[in-house]
């Protein structure tokens, strides 16, 4: 009974392991799939394979197993291994990085609020204080202090809505300060965003989804 099965894909062949069957029976037929495909010279083109595992998530020993039998043949390339599940400690992580928090509170000069996920906040920033995190930030309370989204390196995070009124904003790596000749920019109902240029742009709201659409096609 086969319990591996190739197939043709876009990136060259994926072998399917059934998730249901004994592991050592798998890696037999695995190893004799990818001698039936070193049929060849080593100028051929080298031949990218996907392992798929299904519903089995492979341990450390039983993935450098599989390594272990593509790294014989110079002609075949395991491209990654695939499975369905993740560890648990990979989805909390999933989970805290996507989480909507949400702020009402007041924070007050020389405080700093640092969040995990995206942030609306509906409290007041004052002067010399700060609210940072990895997500976007949608603002809807008034701000005066630094606005920090998408912190360290998320080039795809905004900053959103009632803009009025901070004294700096950053986004990732790109740091805007709001002075007299730049403050009209930043007002009610518009986006900031970083742009082709790795600068911080300032858009109209009703553009919100097809600009960073855009900006996210641009950093796959």
């Amino acid at each position: 009974m086969s319990v591996v099965t190739l197939k043709g894909i876009k990136d060259g062949f994926a072998a399917v392991i059934d998730d249901s069957c004994d592991f050592e029976d798998a890696i037999a037929q695995l190893k004799n799939m990818i001698v039936e495909q070193t049929i060849g010279t080593e100028e051929d083109d080298v031949i990218q394979f996907t392992v798929r595992t299904g519903n089995r998530l492979l341990n450390e020993e039983q993935t450098k197993r599989v390594e272990d039998i593509f790294s014989k043949y110079p002609q075949i390339e395991l491209l990654k291994i695939e499975s369905n599940v993740i560890l648990k400690t990979e989805s909390d992580e999933l989970i805290e990085e996507n989480k909507v928090n949400i702020e009402t509170g007041i924070v007050r000069s020389g405080q700093k609020r640092e969040y995990t996920g995206d942030l609306i906040f509906l409290g007041t920033l004052h002067e010399g204080a700060q609210i940072s995190t990895n997500g976007s930030i949608y603002l809807i309370g008034n701000v005066h202090g630094v606005v920090q989204a998408g912190f360290p390196d998320n080039t795809d995070a905004a900053i959103i809505g009632n803009l009025n009124g901070a004294a700096q904003y950053r986004i990732a790596d790109v740091v805007e300060i709001v002075t007299e000749d730049n403050s009209d920019k930043f007002q009610n109902y518009k986006f900031a965003h970083i742009d082709d240029l790795h600068t911080i742009s300032v858009e109209d709201l009703k553009n919100f989804k097809e600009v960073i659409n855009e900006s996210r096609k641009r950093t796959e």
